[in-house]
């Protein structure tokens, strides 16, 4: 018995670019949003007369840039994982089977994902979660998992195979 498009349209042609945008993509993501977050945060730069004191003030915010990113990567993965095998891969075929799966269709979908996700987590917190805060997180989860969407995107590349899968 053969198998016709519609059989197998889950199935990857790119076994280990699946792999490695599912792996990468959610903590990626995180760790840019953390190093955006905390720069936001950031006031100035090294304000010693200095060279040598400049020097170690920039180096420590070199290396505070990495701890905020490794902590960004991290919870990326522990936050985002979670997300992308329950809602973005079963996403990603819907895309793949139904669409172009032009890049854009991938970041609007990550961003409602990512919304879905940032209310989710609100409710989890909404009593101690401050009114001005509340759509905060579900803003934060609409960046990141539009951001996450992209990476994703781009290490797969679903575009490239789509048209196999339409029916």
């Amino acid at each position: 018995m053969s198998e016709t498009p519609e059989d197998n349209w889950l199935k990857s042609r790119k076994p280990g670019r699946l792999a490695v945008a599912v792996a990468m993509s959610a903590p990626v993501a995180g760790a840019v949003i953390a190093l955006v977050l905390a720069l936001t945060v950031l006031s100035g730069g090294p304000s010693a007369a200095s060279a040598e004191a400049a020097s170690e003030g920039i180096l420590g915010v070199i290396i505070g840039a990495g701890t905020v990113m490794a902590t960004g990567f991290m919870l990326g993965g522990v936050i985002g994982w979670p997300v992308m095998l329950a809602l973005g891969l079963p996403a990603h075929a819907a895309l793949l089977r139904k669409t172009s799966a032009k890049i854009w269709w991938y970041a609007i979908a990550g961003g409602v994902i990512g919304a879905a996700a940032g209310g989710v987590r609100l409710l989890q917190t909404f009593s101690s979660v401050t009114p001005d805060a509340r759509l905060l997180y579900i803003a934060i989860g609409a960046v990141t998992g539009t951001l996450a969407a992209v990476v994703f995107w781009f290490l797969r590349r679903p575009d490239t195979d789509a048209a196999e899968y339409k029916s």
